[in-house]
């Protein structure tokens, strides 16, 4: 029994032993993260003599790794790394301006740069691009809702509303994995952690590191993370450009010298050590085992100190009993001396501690009219007072704030002996700087237990409270516009609400968007976005009258509270904004023309509570972008189209996402156009068909524009002319001669300078051939912007296109722009054919078009002939070409090759 505290003593002696050999190398190993450079051989050095600037492509909304602050900045620690690879490497990086993911891979593709510094190595990539060993580490996790339950493991999203990022590897592979899940694919993590915190959806799947930090950056205090989705599941690595092997070796070189001292440095400098996630059963294994342990070693303690006490109560009795009968025998003269010196000693120390508070704290004492009578010397570091110059009335120094109004009663209460909790004042400092203390005061007695004044502690809390106005700012106001956001929008509506409800009064709730917003967005970039969101908060707030609440509520959208208001009034209100965003924008010397739309729902009669007229006033938004003064009330049968709409929008999202489920199926057919009088073939017109799962043929009248408004309608067009180029190189294999195919246009998409260009690259990355295309512009969408339109179809025909004006007749076209159109033909709309036979003034603007086309040196072509008596009337009349369902219906491509495929002998590329 003797040897066991000896034993304990060793494994303790051991643990400490462990414990300082661990603390000393992991410090040595710190004090060695020294930067030195790297050794490269002849030929690498050669090549980046040859080579740089390295230009690189970084992500700029993948906080923390990598992301753009603030100040317009790329910063994180991917880039940390890179800089500190840069400099062993003795290599120049050149950041690219572009941080959109999705243009990020491209422009490796293209090689107009040389490295992408965070890139998920998959096989499909491995054909494309070379890669060094991961440079960032991550799990992917499941972000959900406090007060949402439903959540709990990765199995549980299926069937749910997911927020994904489009464009991210792993957004793929979960619509494979979950084709239950309806994907909400959202621009970047943010945005996809504000749609479950608006319930847009059920749960977002993002990274670890950067969920976490925008849960902190933006306070989403209503989120929490659900569960991992899986761990370690995409871990980054560098991508480099095929043709350069050299460069990812060299790479690779300098990620492998990165010591675990520099690593953790890089990480520390951004708050956090972020790697994967633990596991955490083996340190719960672990902790039980050290818990036993401790709990042995802490009986054995436990033990040693009770034998301990119990000799050292000995000693001190013994020792206590010797002292009483020394000091029976000392001096009482000299007793009372050595308590005085002592007393003095103590009152010294607790002045200078009192006095020595030079930063936060101020002591002071003051009677009962509240002159001030002492004051510690810190009232000179904290206010720049001086202590002689403090001999005032407290009141003297007191801003006009209306809480320091309550302060003589606070001092009273105290002088009258009620104990109160901290208070708050406000006191000018010798510069004319307010400082917000914290008071805590008690009353003074005199040796006659009067009151005679008080005595207190002031401590400065400025910068807390600053830091508590800055924190309720970020989280209740939108930092962009400075109006409130979403969050406290709907909190003060409920408020708004009750108290109408009291009063007995009506509440109109107005949802305004801006149209065509998204558009400028992808065209003038974000900084132009976010002066345009300024400027439009400008002109809500200064238009509107009267007590209101605005709120940006989110993208482009608007929300307005006006209480006490009726629904006569909303209108007038909503048709005022309407007519306000008519007037035209200025961005760097560029005019911007956008427009809104206002949705309105009223209180009572459309809900009870903020979440019910709000989803109401969403509604009629969707209907006031249908009408002509863009202002509507919400109603039933408005929900209901509402509905089918918001269907169709998530099942159009699914049909143009990769590896999707085949029952959402888009699919192109192709109407023959038909030379006149020998109708022969002139070519076709693709057209777009969508078969839904649930509503069956959808026709495009219906989802076009709802892909219009959503601004899928990029993604659809490019869709579209990538499915036909594909089409065109199989029947080109098949020696059909299929003359020209047809291809629409949206409006919206001549709106890009840039459109002819990627229109081409299309194209050509198909393997299909400009001279096989023709493009069809409606008459309105080529008014709108007649300059640049004009522009683009150049360069069209330039690259052997044909241009068509489509649905002619129908807009309002300026000769002056017609005339010089590059377009080879006009198309009359099928509403003039329709009542051809029957009516005299269609049959005067089908001649007149055709005699004006020809004379301009263009063809023309009749859409919608069904009837042999309007055939005859176009050729009599000298019509070029004619389409319609006299000639056939639009067909899939195998019916369209057999039916009009010439089999000859001998082709070659100019039989097109």
């Amino acid at each position: 029994m003797s040897n066991k505290p000896n034993a304990y003593a060793n494994v303790f002696l051991c643990i400490l032993l462990l414990l300082l050999f661990t603390s000393i190398t992991r410090a040595d190993t710190v004090e060695k993260a020294v930067i030195e450079p790297i050794t490269l051989d002849e030929n690498e050095l050669q090549w980046l003599s040859e080579h740089q600037p390295i230009r690189v492509g970084v992500d700029g909304y993948f906080p923390p790794y990598s992301y753009i602050n603030e100040n317009g900045q790329i910063v994180g620690m991917a880039i940390d790394t890179l800089f500190l690879m840069g400099k062993k490497l003795n290599i120049q990086f050149e950041l690219s301006d572009e941080t959109r993911w999705p243009n990020i891979v491209k422009n490796l593709q293209k090689k107009d740069i040389d490295i992408v510094l965070t890139m998920v190595n998959t096989p499909n990539r491995e054909k494309k691009f070379l890669f060094t060993s991961p440079i960032v580490y991550k799990s992917l996790v499941i972000i959900g809702k406090k007060n949402k339950h439903h959540i709990h493991n990765r199995s549980d999203i299926a069937n749910k509303t997911i927020a994904l990022v489009k464009g991210y590897q792993y957004t793929d592979k979960i619509i494979d994995e979950f084709p239950s899940v309806t994907p909400l694919l959202v621009d970047n993590m943010r945005e996809a952690m504000e749609a479950v915190q608006a319930n847009q959806a059920d749960a977002a799947i993002t990274f670890f590191a950067a969920a976490n930090y925008y849960q902190l950056k933006y306070s989403f205090s209503d989120l929490k993370f659900v569960a991992f989705y899986e761990k370690n599941n995409a871990n980054e690595s560098i991508a480099v450009r095929n043709d350069f092997p050299i460069l990812a070796s060299i790479m690779q070189k300098g990620l492998s010298s990165l010591s675990s001292a520099e690593k953790i440095a890089i990480n520390e400098a951004w708050g956090a050590n972020i790697t994967l996630p633990k596991d955490y059963q083996d340190l719960i294994e672990f902790a039980a085992v050290a818990g036993v342990l401790i709990l042995l070693l802490s009986v054995w303690i436990l033990q040693t100190r009770r034998n301990n006490q119990a000799l050292t109560i000995a000693n001190i009795n013994t020792a206590n009993a010797n002292m009483a009968l020394n000091e029976l025998k000392n001096n009482l003269e000299q007793n009372v001396l050595e308590r005085t010196l002592q007393l003095t000693i103590s009152e010294n120390r607790y002045r200078g501690l009192v006095e020595s508070l030079e930063d936060e704290y101020i002591f002071y004492q003051h009677d009962i009219e509240g002159f001030i009578q002492y004051v510690s010397p810190s009232v000179t570091h904290i206010l720049g007072l001086t202590i002689s110059g403090f001999g005032e009335y407290y009141y003297k120094y007191l801003t006009d704030n209306p809480k320091n109004k309550l302060i003589s009663g606070y001092i009273q209460r105290i002088i009258n002996g009620e104990k109160l909790a901290p208070f708050e004042m406000e006191i000018f400092a010798a510069n004319g700087i307010i400082h917000t203390f914290e008071v805590l005061e008690r009353p003074m007695y005199d040796d006659n237990g009067e009151c005679i004044g008080c005595e207190g502690i002031a401590h400065d809390v400025t910068s807390r409270k600053q830091q508590q106005d800055m924190l309720y700012q970020l989280s209740h106001y939108d930092d962009l516009t400075g109006l409130i956001n979403r969050y406290f929008f709907k909190i003060l509506l409920d408020e708004n609400i009750q108290t109408c409800l009291q009063n007995q009064q009506t509440l109109a709730l107005l949802f305004l968007d801006l149209t065509r917003f998204k558009i400028i967005n992808d065209n003038f970039g974000h900084s132009a976005g976010d002066y345009i969101l300024q400027q439009a908060a400008t002109r809500i707030s200064t238009t509107l009258k009267g007590t209101f609440t605005v709120s940006r509520f989110g993208g482009d959208k608007f929300c307005i509270a006006l209480p006490n208001t009726s629904a006569d009034d909303a209108n007038v209100i909503a048709t005022e904004l309407v007519d306000v965003f008519q007037h035209h924008f200025e961005f760097l010397e560029q005019t911007i023309i956008l427009g809104c739309r206002v949705g309105i729902s009223l209180f009572p009669e459309d809900g009870q509570d903020a979440e019910a007229i709000l989803s109401q006033a969403d509604s009629a938004l969707y209907e006031a972008k249908k009408r002509p003064n863009g202002v509507a009330f919400c109603n039933k049968q408005q929900a209901l189209h509402n509905k089918r709409r918001l269907v169709i929008e998530q099942g159009l999202r699914k049909a143009l996402a990769d590896n999707v489920v085949e029952q959402y199926q888009l699919f192109a057919v192709y109407q023959p156009l038909i030379i006149l009088p020998s109708q022969e073939l002139a070519g076709f017109e693709a057209l777009m068909r969508w078969q839904h799962p649930e509503f069956g043929m959808i026709s495009p009248a219906e989802f076009i524009p709802i892909a219009e408004n959503t601004g899928l309608i990029f993604e659809l067009s490019r869709w579209m002319l990538q499915t036909v180029s594909q089409q065109l190189v199989r029947w080109h294999e098949q020696h059909f001669d299929f003359k020209r195919v047809s291809v629409n246009l949206s409006a919206l998409e001549l709106m890009n300078i840039n459109l002819a260009d990627d229109l081409l690259a299309i194209i050509t990355a198909t393997g299909a051939q400009p001279k096989w295309f023709k493009f069809e512009i409606t008459e309105t969408a080529l008014m709108a912007i007649p300059e640049q339109s004009i522009e683009i179809l150049q360069k069209l025909i330039q690259a052997d296109i044909h241009v068509a004006i489509d649905d002619f007749g129908t807009g309002y076209s300026s000769l002056a722009y017609l005339k010089s159109l590059p377009a080879t033909m006009l198309k009359i709309d099928q509403s003039f054919i329709q009542n051809l036979i029957h009516s005299a003034e269609d049959q005067a603007v089908v001649k007149a078009v055709i005699n004006m086309a020809h004379s301009l040196g263009k063809c023309v072509t009749a859409e919608g002939v069904e009837l042999q008596d309007q055939l005859d009337f176009l050729i009599e009349h000298h019509c070029d070409v004619a389409q319609g369902y006299y000639f056939s219906k639009p067909m899939n491509a195998d019916d369209a090759y057999h039916k009009y495929a010439v089999i000859t002998n001998s082709m070659d590329d100019g039989a097109h």
